[in-house]
């Protein structure tokens, strides 16, 4: 690129660090790649400042460069043309984003619906990852004289549910990409949306326990036609949820408002293993308002130590991107201690790539939050897995203590 120009402004950048092997000076320039790639690795970073400097260096007529020797350090090298500074930047017609290239879309299906038909006409919003039965609902909606529209993911429903106004929406708890109790729960705390009826169609275990947290009915699979069926009739025949207001969300009338206590929440125990303290401060100025009590371990090992030694911690956020140990092992770890295996888990982490919530659901998380942190998603997050951990230890003790009371 620099040989057909006369003169070129040469900047470099020398270190004295621990070098980059030969077969890794490519990698590096390249988004989301680092020398090291592994979660546990020493050293931090994501990965695209190299990438976005390479591109920089492009647009501008020039290129960037390495030179290293492993142990001894490297040298980086700007090379930029004279005329770049001499005139208006001159950026090529095809430019290729490499960050969005290389990232793998999350295709969803949905069958076709009503969305563009609806014209004021009661609806039902479907909220179902498996297309044939998605398509089974819509088929008994229409016989109840209702319009359905489908959502094969549960990211977003809300949104559409605050923009759509349905008159009820039908919920899978077995979604793909959030689990369907969060999702739920989210629906009935938003100031938005939790005058909308949300009736749970599920095959999912502990599907009863979708009414405690506000769902308006359940109805397990498999379903029956009949009773499904019943359950769109009633929506038709239900009055009409007003509609909203223009004017501002609850949500924001007041700081106090904000800074009420979440009962489900209230007076529980969260360890937070980050080894960054700027999360660390974030999310435990957002608990505490909540009236929780925050740990924090800086290390995979220190956070299982804390978690042995306390022993009566509700849930634990646990950082994917950790050196030494990383968020994976230590969650495999804490979940092969019998005393701290049932520990809700729920990982933390700037990796929200397609396949990325599975991995850490099979190291052992109980759920999964990218970053940024929705703040709502997380208190959501909180208010669930405490809720079931507390349900489950609920229930193991009744059990016990009706056996013991058997046994005299």
């Amino acid at each position: 690129m620099l040989r057909e120009v006369d003169q070129a402004i040469e900047i470099s950048v020398r270190d004295t660090g621990i070098g980059i092997p030969q077969d890794k000076q490519k990698l590096i320039f390249e988004a989301f790649q680092q020398a090291d790639g592994t979660t546990s690795r020493k050293y931090g970073g994501t990965g695209l400042g190299l990438s976005i400097s390479r591109e920089i260096a492009r647009l501008l007529g020039g290129e960037l460069q390495v030179r290293s020797v492993p142990g001894e350090g490297s040298v980086f090298t700007l090379y930029v043309p004279l005329q770049s500074f001499g005139g208006s930047l001159a950026i090529p017609a095809t430019i290729v984003d490499e960050t969005v290239a290389e990232t793998p879309l999350a295709i969803s299906y949905a069958p076709p619906d009503d969305r563009d038909e609806l014209d004021g006409q009661r609806f039902v919003l479907i909220v179902e990852d498996d297309p044939t039965f998605a398509s089974v609902l819509l088929e008994l909606a229409h016989e109840q004289g209702l319009k359905g529209v489908i959502s094969s993911a549960g990211s977003g429903t809300v949104a559409m549910v605050r923009k759509m106004r349905p008159s009820a929406v039908t919920l899978d708890l077995g979604l793909s990409d959030i689990d369907g109790f969060v999702l739920l729960d989210l629906l009935r705390h938003d100031p938005d949306t939790c005058d909308i009826p949300v009736h749970v169609i599920s095959g999912a275990e502990q599907a009863e326990h979708a009414l405690t947290i506000g769902a308006a009915g359940v109805i397990e699979k498999p379903a029956d036609r009949e009773r499904i069926a019943g359950l769109f009739r009633s929506i038709a025949e239900a009055e009409r949820p007003a509609p909203k207001k223009a004017k501002v969300p609850a949500r924001r009338v007041t700081k106090k408002a904000k800074r009420e206590t979440i009962p489900e929440i209230a007076g529980s125990r969260i360890l937070i293993i980050d080894d960054d303290i700027r999360n660390i401060y974030s999310l435990t100025s957002v608990l505490e308002v909540h009236g929780v009590e925050v740990l924090h371990a800086e290390r995979g090992a220190e956070g299982i130590s804390i978690l042995l030694s306390e022993g009566n911690i509700d849930a634990a956020l646990v950082d994917i991107m950790m050196p030494e140990m990383d968020g994976y092992e230590t969650m495999q770890r804490i979940r092969k201690t019998p005393s701290i295996a049932n520990v809700p888990l729920v990982a933390v982490t700037a990796k929200a790539m397609k396949g990325d919530r599975q991995k850490c659901l099979d190291a052992g998380a109980s759920d999964y939050i990218a970053k940024p942190v929705d703040i709502d998603l997380l208190l959501a997050l909180m208010r669930v897995w405490i809720g079931r951990a507390r349900s489950a230890a609920g229930g193991t003790a009744a059990v016990r203590s009706k056996r013991m009371n058997e046994a005299a």
